[in-house]
């Protein structure tokens, strides 16, 4: 699963956006204010609130790595 997050500028951009997969499914929620940063809300669990792009791209991919783990079928 691999999710894709909308670019934003704070200075621009505020209230929030939907994140898709690569299927194009919604699978979260990036929510951006200036002063607090950009929240992050994937799957309806995993919550983290960052100041640049590059940090919620960061916790987006080690969250796709944990579900990546977690649904691996070993054999």
């Amino acid at each position: 699963m691999r999710f894709v997050l909308p670019e934003v500028d704070l200075r621009r951009d505020g209230g929030s956006r939907s994140i898709d997969d690569q299927d194009g499914n919604v699978v979260g929620q990036l929510l951006m204010n200036q002063n607090v940063g950009r929240t992050i809300i994937l799957l309806g669990k995993y919550q983290g609130t960052f100041k640049t792009q590059e940090e919620c791209a960061a916790f987006a991919r080690g969250v796709e790595v944990v579900i990546s783990h977690l649904t691996k079928v070993e054999m």
